[in-house]
């Protein structure tokens, strides 16, 4: 058999755009029903299948003939895009999501026949289906089918309606079964009409009926051969799936069915290079244009023309005057700096992705919240071009689906008070990005009833996040802030969507280990808005360089709200912890030293250097021994062998040769 797995990455990657664009095409196909829409929607269909196919992977291959058929026989009737029809087409969008999960994970795949059924249901006419079985397989042919299925045979239902005016059904049937059999090669069951009651002509008996064969010949193919016959009204091939009463009743002998092959799932075939090897997930990929890859590679020769000129140097050096020496040297490093420069540049553009990959994927979630909790919302996005990391992208998908789900529960209120409040009908979501300076900004809104700071803070006196002298010193502003707090929650029971207090607690860490920053602006009656700072990039950082006992660290500069310098007059005691005073705002402080178990260092200058650090809506001030200044630093991971480290996020090597340790703030300020 051939070796599939070389083709799997690029089948997964095509199928998640497929996937994406059925997705897309559905949500605008509710809103405004068009061909063009249904048309793009069968070619994904027929594009999914022909892949799974082609990669062995039978049961979404199926599924997706089911889906193809039914988008086919919207083409084809054109019926009234009702909400049954939708929702029944995306349930089928689902299951393919859901397979496509399983074949990625290496698990055995879900039964997905009640979709399958659902959609057969929906798409065909009582006239048509009849009194019309599928028929259950007697322990006989459950063998046979059986043995035909380890053969390497498929089984196929074939559902044959015959013409009204055909003459003689009966003969027909007995014809045409007779030459599926020489087709096919094995016919496993029959079903035909049940007879009504009263009926005066037996030959309608054999108006139309259902034949199950094992056969190897492709579905389509097999189709063709038999429509040609003018006595066949409607011909529909599909899978059959054995149920699992059928597969229990066999009696087959070992050597031909074992007992793991009667009951699990086949698996696509992936090579493995032993026998507990799981199936390898599906590599990351980004798409680069070509454009960009021709630019780095002009660079990369520009390198070694640079490269070639240092060789020469170093050759004639002895026969150089040191002054002509230094300076060819200068020169050629001034060019090797621009374009190392531009290099790095164009190597995180090759990193990047527009952030409406991400966007993209919540109009589903929306209008999926919409009919759960039966309020009419709408999600309006806007600056979806803009360009961020992968996999800041990856990690953000978490944070802004539990603000979705909150706002959609919790912040926009129902149509009845909307009205009340003078309010339009439909509640409406925002979702904005853009570039600032060198950071990314991402503003979620909602038109909603926003947070009360009062009612916050009461709620949480309420849970015992809070106590009470730490409630009298919070203003309203700060109050709103305890939302991120684990268990927090407002919700006066716990719902589907939301309530049970862990969805803004992982926003705010899922936030804070991608080095951002998160905002909150309310307004009772008005709404709420959430601003989300991220850096461009955590594969290259600017960091600010701090001197600790005799130690260079490294704190990424999006997490540095401020540097200044304060006597130790400025250092009070509040509630029995060290703080300072910052634009009139209370904020801890620690000597880094101290919380890096380091030893202190004789304090010759009269003030303190200080960095104040913000990590998503917390903020510290720590003293350092000495400033070194800013820098852009290439993070590297410390791999899995040092165990927990917390406290950092990566290492770097500096100029000189020396490694220095990156800070994590999120980490810090959480002290």
């Amino acid at each position: 058999m051939m070796d599939l797995s070389a083709y799997r990455d690029i089948f997964i990657e095509e199928l998640n755009d497929q996937l994406e664009r059925m997705d897309q095409s559905l949500l605008a196909l509710e809103l405004t029903p068009s061909v063009e829409l249904v048309q793009t929607l069968f070619r994904a269909a027929h594009t999914i299948k022909g892949s799974a196919s082609t990669m062995d992977f039978r049961e979404l291959s199926d599924l997706t003939h089911e889906v193809e058929y039914a988008l086919e026989w919207v083409r084809e009737k054109k019926p009234e895009m009702t909400s049954e029809l939708i929702d029944t087409l995306f349930r089928s969008l689902d299951a393919m999501k859901v397979l496509r999960d399983q074949y990625i994970r290496g698990e055995a795949y879900a039964d997905f026949r009640a979709v399958v059924r659902e959609i057969k249901d929906l798409i065909q006419t009582p006239a048509v289906v009849g009194q019309l079985k599928v028929p259950q397989l007697q322990p006989a042919e459950s063998v046979m089918a059986q043995v035909a299925i380890v053969s390497g045979k498929q089984l196929l239902s074939l559902h044959i309606v015959l013409e009204q005016k055909c003459m003689m059904k009966a003969a027909r049937y007995h014809i045409l079964r007779q030459r599926i059999e020489d087709i096919c090669g094995t016919v496993v069951a029959t079903s035909l009409m049940e007879s009504q009651p009263g009926a005066q002509n037996e030959d309608d008996h054999y108006g139309q009926f259902i034949i199950i064969v094992a056969t190897s010949k492709d579905p389509q193919q097999l189709k063709t051969e038999l429509s040609s016959d003018s006595d066949i009204h409607r011909l529909e091939i599909d899978p059959y799936l054995l149920e699992s009463n059928e597969v229990a009743a066999t009696s087959a002998p070992l050597e031909l069915i074992s007992e793991t092959e009667q009951t699990k799932p086949s698996l696509p075939t992936v090579n493995t290079t032993g026998p507990d090897e799981k199936v390898k997930a599906a590599q990351p990929t980004v798409r680069v244009n070509v454009e960009r890859l021709d630019h780095l590679m002009n660079l990369v020769g520009e390198l070694l023309i640079d490269q070639t000129s240092l060789a020469d140097l170093s050759g004639s050096g002895a026969r150089k005057e040191s002054a002509t020496l230094i300076q060819s040297i200068s020169g050629v490093s001034d060019h090797m700096g621009r374009v190392i420069k531009e290099l790095q540049e164009g190597v995180m553009k090759t990193r990047m992705l527009p952030i409406d990959q991400l966007f993209s994927r919540f109009p589903r979630l929306v209008r999926d919240l919409s009919q759960k909790l039966g309020k009419d919302l709408e999600l309006v996005i806007q600056g979806g071009e803009t360009e961020l990391d992968r996999m800041i992208i990856e990690e953000l998908s978490d944070p802004l689906i539990h603000l979705i789900r909150n706002s959609a529960d919790h912040g926009i209120e129902s149509a009845e008070i909307r009205a009340e409040n003078g309010k339009p009908f439909k509640g409406r979501i925002t979702l904005t990005s853009f570039h600032e300076e060198n950071h990314v900004v991402i503003r979620y809104s909602d038109d909603g009833k926003g947070i009360d700071g009062e009612k916050i803070k009461a709620s949480a006196l309420g849970k015992g996040i809070i106590s009470e002298e730490q409630a009298a010193r919070l203003t309203t502003q700060e109050a709103v802030h305890l939302i991120f707090e684990p268990g927090f929650s407002t919700a006066s029971s716990v719902s589907e969507v939301s309530g049970r207090g862990v969805g803004m607690d992982i926003v705010r860490s899922q936030i804070g280990r991608l080095n951002g920053i998160i905002d909150i602006d309310t307004e009772v009656g008005v709404g709420t808005t959430f601003t989300i700072r991220l850096p461009l990039t955590l594969a290259i950082i600017k960091g600010l360089l701090v001197k600790v006992s005799g130690r260079v660290l490294i704190l990424p500069m999006y997490n540095v709200a401020e540097i200044v310098r304060i006597s130790p007059e400025d250092i009070q005691m509040i509630q029995g912890q060290q703080a300072i005073l910052n634009h009139g705002r209370i904020v801890p402080f620690h000597r880094l030293c101290d919380r890096l178990n380091y030893p202190r260092t004789d304090r010759k200058s009269k003030t303190i250097p200080l960095v104040i650090v913000r990590s998503v809506d917390k903020i510290a001030a720590y003293a350092v021994d000495e400033i070194i200044g800013n820098q852009e630093v290439v993070i590297k991971t410390l791999g899995t062998y040092l165990g927990a480290m917390n406290h950092l996020s990566g290492a770097t090597i500096l100029g000189n040769g020396k490694v220095a340790l990156i800070l994590d703030a999120s980490y810090l300020v959480s002290l």
